[in-house]
């Protein structure tokens, strides 16, 4: 992860008192770039980085090693966090084994999924669930799975003539549309063209379930409420959309 999303995934990070930011950024450093000891000048190269004035960082970093109990322990290498001022940060932003695994699933996706619009919804996808923006990951999610499966549908001349042979059948009033390159899917929804390629079993039940139950929650995730979208929900989404969709149709 890098400093700025950490940042942004910190609520009123701005707001922090100077010891509060330097512990946070203290633990960055630990979690995300592997260093067992911090010193000051790696804490004012976050402040640089960030844009924040660094004040009194080596005074703040004594006080913290100071306090009772200690929240920073220094010896002749550096500073590093304290084990339960460490493990109430993990608690609040380290990964759970869950979080771990969907951001592996996504991050291991580029070499699989071909095309580059393709990967453009990856990254939003992988991104907005890094910063815990849960609405926005599955919103994207769905955009990756949906634009997968019209490049799919496109992708082989005979499963893409099946499907405009059945689209008068099942939708009468669209006689005149026919698809032949990748803008024309817009003359369909999104629900008809996954009706239409169910109905002329190209889909298979399991991949139309998925579909039909994330494109319903796309639709509530993308629209204005007060509802709140949670990890899980967004884990649930990415990972079947994934699994069932992205990699199940080569």
């Amino acid at each position: 992860m890098e400093l700025e999303e950490f940042r942004r995934q910190v609520p009123n990070f701005d707001g922090l008192s100077e010891p509060e930011r330097i512990k946070h950024l203290v633990w960055y450093l630990h979690k995300h770039e592997a260093r067992e000891r911090v010193d000051v000048e790696a804490i004012r190269g976050c402040y640089t980085k960030l844009n924040y004035e660094s004040r009194n960082l080596a005074r703040d970093m004594t006080r913290l090693a100071d306090r009772t109990p200690s929240e920073l322990l220094k010896d002749a290498t550096g500073y590093r966090l304290e084990a339960r001022a460490r493990a109430a940060l993990d608690a609040k932003y380290g990964d759970a084994p869950s979080s771990i695994a969907v951001e592996k699933l996504l991050a291991d996706l580029p070499s699989k999924v071909p095309g580059t619009d393709e990967s453009v919804f990856l990254q939003e996808a992988l991104n907005c669930y890094r910063v815990k923006a849960f609405r926005s990951a599955i919103v994207m999610a769905w955009n990756l799975a949906y634009d997968h499966l019209l490049r799919w549908l496109l992708a082989d001349p005979a499963r893409l003539q099946t499907f405009n042979q059945r689209i008068p059948v099942r939708y009468p009033k669209k006689q005149g549309v026919q698809i032949t390159k990748f803008d024309d899917f817009e003359d369909l929804k999104e629900s008809e063209v996954i009706e239409v390629a169910s109905s002329a079993s190209l889909l298979n039940g399991n991949v139309v379930k998925v579909l039909d139950k994330e494109l319903k929650r796309r639709n509530t995730a993308a629209h204005p409420s007060p509802l709140v979208f949670t990890r899980y929900q967004a884990e649930d989404s990415i990972t079947d959309l994934v699994n069932n969709v992205v990699l199940n149709l080569r």
